[in-house]
């Protein structure tokens, strides 16, 4: 992997604050990969999790259909028991 150097501006109160965190990472650029490596992650998760609320919302409708027709086969099922059972099982 080829590291590059970047240059960047930030106001003095931001950068005594890496300043404090960095001493944990050994320094300024490590502290600052770090920092962005986990912003980049967040979005992606933020990214996947909207992808998949769209996709449940897209779904919403077909979910709902086959869980109704799962009850309704689920009642006949439960009508049959319950004959079984009055019945005494004949």
């Amino acid at each position: 992997m080829i590291n590059r150097r970047v240059v960047v501006i930030m106001p003095d109160t931001l950068l005594k604050a890496v300043d404090e965190v960095s001493q944990e990472y050994g320094s300024r650029s490590a502290c600052i990969r770090e920092a962005l490596k986990y912003l980049l992650e967040r979005r992606l998760l933020e990214e996947r999790r909207e992808k998949m609320a769209e996709g449940y919302r897209k779904m919403a409708r077909l979910n709902q259909e086959l869980a109704e027709e799962g009850l309704a086969d689920a009642a006949g099922c439960m009508d049959e028991y319950l004959q079984i059972l009055v019945s005494g099982g004949k």
